[in-house]
């Protein structure tokens, strides 16, 4: 059983359980070295317990969790909370799904897979602002400084707006005015221009369609009038032509 930390020891904030409200990213490998170093800070404190379990990872390498509650001595709940410390401070990774669905619920059967320490071969610092750049532009289609007020991290525009306008030199991209009601350089994808123009010609049938307050599309009271609306799991927008009109969830109810 997990004891009272001693006086002292450093509580890591990833001591939380983990939820139906955890956040999980997916990402390609081959992305995975730009997207660390274009989030990366210091490290986040961790616990005694996941401490030594970053030891072990340290020395002998991928683990399963067999192995790591032999060598540790831990129950199978401190070594969950131990490994669900490491992995929402990105210091772990495992193999498969099966073990990282074994920390987001205990009573799920224990998954099979590797643990071990999450590390890249990096010889120098990893330059991100182009390939996140590029990536806001496929997310979104069109890019301009206020559309990135959500985006956590966001590196300053000036620094963006400099890989824009080198793209846009090069013929890949399309700078212009594309977004009347928001002022400064714009860019966009091709496709996407081509999207907005294909849109303005179809008629308004009252389409609804009903998001996540967490989706990326939840630009209330960013990109349209009116409050913003907290990317809470519990928050549903329904947007009519395009345009929010409704709010379901716990807001709603407040």
């Amino acid at each position: 059983m997990m004891g009272t930390p001693r006086s002292g020891a450093i509580v890591s904030p990833f001591r939380h359980p983990p939820g139906r409200a955890t956040p999980i990213t997916l990402a390609r490998r081959d992305d995975l070295e730009w997207l660390l170093e274009a989030t990366r800070g210091a490290p986040e404190p961790v616990g005694d317990r996941a401490r030594v379990l970053l030891a072990l990872l340290e020395q002998r390498g991928a683990l399963f969790p067999h192995e790591l509650k032999a060598q540790l001595g831990f129950e199978k709940r401190e070594l969950y909370e131990s490994l669900w410390e490491l992995v929402s401070g990105g210091r772990v990774t495992c193999d498969g799904f099966a073990a990282l669905r074994s920390l987001l619920d205990s009573k799920a059967p224990g998954g099979s897979g590797r643990w071990s320490l999450l590390r890249l071969a990096v010889v120098e610092r990893t330059p991100f602002i182009e390939p996140l750049a590029k990536q806001y532009l496929r997310r979104y289609g069109i890019v301009f400084r206020d559309l990135l007020a959500r985006e956590p991290r966001s590196p300053p525009w000036r620094e963006i707006l400099q890989i824009y306008r080198r793209l846009e030199a090069r013929g890949e991209i399309r700078g212009g005015r594309f977004a009347q009601a928001f002022s400064g350089e714009q860019f966009a994808l091709p496709e996407a221009v081509d999207a907005l123009r294909a849109v303005r010609r179809l008629p308004k049938d009252q389409e609804r369609i009903s998001l996540s307050a967490c989706d990326p599309l939840n630009f209330a009271g960013i990109l349209t009038p009116g409050a913003r609306i907290p990317a809470q799991p519990q928050n549903r927008i329904v947007y009519v032509d395009g345009v929010p009109q409704e709010l379901t969830g716990a807001l709603a109810a407040s």
